[in-house]
């Protein structure tokens, strides 16, 4: 059915969105800047938050999670970037600051002291610094430093205080790593992909395959539980989060991808996989959590600002379940432990209402919401909210009359499927519409105004909410003071001698 203003009076959905974090503790550290984080719990039960900070390793006691305090402080060496992962009660702390090796904590005495030194290998595979690493199944992996011989150091950790090397990767420049069981996922960065390595022989690693990633600049990655599905990050703004079927290594296949929802141009920088849920620090101070479940249709069920800078790491892993996160500037946060509730879901395929062809490019949105999606060949959408309620469906497409579905209602864990059919415009129609379609929208999405370039002879522009109120209008090329409007869905018609020839759904940001 044509979607014009009369329809707007008759829907009517409040504003829906995921969860806000609770946060419930913060620790400032300026002028002091933070990058990664790991968890640990020592010998009392007593959590601790590791946090890596440009002057070294901070270790911060959560024990009240809402006065987090920092007990102990490693300094290191002035570096922006600082990575820390733990084994067998130690601490591994590398940094890209040159000849900085990799700095080893003794956590074992927690909460009364700690000890530490700086080891750089040995003579033959020297470390004098890295960009990330993992400790994992009684070795040490690192990534991504000068002397690494491009890939990783692979060292046994028998002895955790001396750590020996006894394998290199040194195919490609490796970011970052994933290592589970006997296999190694590696981030290559500079190669826009990810590897499959098999590190049996931890002497000798084997290359498997490789899958490119959607931003061609595979920051980190992390296995499901069942570890049949990766999830891969792109450090580019505006790159999506990626779920593969990685259960046949012959044929690796891209299953959905994700981006934070109100500032999708904020891509994720680590994803952190606890059970099949997502938990995702982000670029442009976001804090986001992901229901995997579906890995075919992941929604984003959780979301928090930090601030405006990156939020480098965040870790879900502490017996508690409160997750902690490092925004680079604003320091510390802690949140209380998130519900972990599953998605509300909708999916169906969208047709030609006359010839029953598969409709491609459809874009399909859940109105008064931020979620979205659009077919592929195969004319199959997907897409979810995370609160149950009553919404509505609003799908367009070039050449097509849009069409509203009301009253979906969609239930936790529950899956609905809804097909649509769209009816083709008539050929005059088609040839307004084709003029309209030279028209650009920006920004996207918009915040206090929003522009119309190459508008159309004799068109006017109007902007709906879903309450079917007029926001905006003009027969110009601005709508200007939207600021008060709240962030969500909105519609914007384009008229010609008042006939609708062109609707739009737009989505503001905060």
């Amino acid at each position: 059915m044509r979607f014009t203003q009369a329809v707007f009076f008759l829907l009517f959905l409040a504003q829906t969105y995921a969860q806000e974090l609770q946060k419930i503790g913060h620790l400032a550290y300026d002028p002091v800047s933070l990058a990664g984080c790991w968890h640990y719990v020592d010998s009392t039960g007593g959590e601790w938050a590791l946090v890596g900070t440009s002057a070294g390793l901070s270790l911060v006691s959560l024990n009240d999670p809402t006065q987090p305090a920092e007990r102990f402080a490693v300094p290191g060496i002035q570096n922006n970037w600082r990575e820390v992962k733990t084994w067998a009660g130690f601490a591994y702390v590398g940094s890209e600051a040159y000849n900085s090796g990799i700095t080893i904590v003794d956590l074992r005495e927690l909460p009364d002291t700690v000890y530490y030194k700086t080891w750089y290998g040995d003579s033959t595979n020297v470390v004098i610094k890295s960009h990330a690493l993992q400790a994992e199944n009684g070795y040490l992996y690192l990534f991504g430093g000068l002397g690494l011989q491009n890939g990783a150091f692979i060292a046994d950790l028998a002895d955790p205080w001396n750590p020996v090397i006894v394998g290199v990767y040194p195919i490609e420049y490796v970011h970052d790593g994933f290592v589970r069981g006997d296999t190694l996922w590696t981030s290559e960065i500079y190669k826009g992909r990810f590897g499959v390595v098999d590190i049996t022989d931890r002497t000798s690693p084997v290359l498997l395959a490789t899958q490119p990633t959607p931003g061609a600049f595979n920051h980190n990655s992390g296995l499901n539980d069942a570890g049949n599905v990766l999830f891969t990050t792109d450090e580019v703004a505006n790159a999506p989060l990626a779920a593969f079927d990685v259960s046949d290594l012959e044929n690796i296949t891209l299953l959905d991808t994700y981006k934070p929802t109100r500032k999708p141009t904020g891509e994720v920088h680590n994803v952190r996989v606890i059970r099949d849920f997502l938990v995702n620090p982000s670029y442009r101070g976001q804090l986001t959590i992901v229901d995997a479940t579906q890995p075919d249709n992941m929604v984003e069920i959780g979301w928090d600002s930090l601030g405006t800078s990156l939020v480098w790491d965040a870790d879900p892993y502490l017996p508690s379940g409160i997750i902690f996160a490092t925004a680079k500037k604003e320091g510390l946060f802690v949140y209380k432990k998130p519900d972990y509730r599953p998605a509300c879901r909708v999916q169906g395929q969208v047709t030609d209402a006359q010839s029953g062809a598969l409709l491609s490019n459809a874009k399909v949105f859940l109105t008064g919401t931020w979620h979205a999606d659009t077919t592929m060949a195969d004319g199959i959408y997907r897409t979810g909210v995370a609160a149950p309620g009553e919404y509505q469906l609003f799908v367009t497409r070039d050449g097509y009359e849009s069409a509203a579905v009301a009253s979906v209602n969609l239930l936790p864990g529950v899956t609905v499927s809804l097909d649509i059919q769209l009816q083709p415009l008539a050929s005059s129609a088609i040839t307004a519409a084709n003029e309209a379609r030279s028209m650009t929208f920006s920004p996207v999405p918009f915040s206090n105004y929003l522009r119309v370039d190459n508008l159309c002879d004799g068109c006017t522009i109007e902007l709906f909410d879903m309450n079917g109120r007029t926001v905006g209008s003009g027969n110009g090329t601005l709508i200007s003071s939207l600021g008060h409007c709240p962030a969500g869905t909105y519609h914007l018609i384009v008229r010609k001698s008042g006939v609708p020839v062109l609707e739009k759904a737009v989505l503001k940001s905060e």
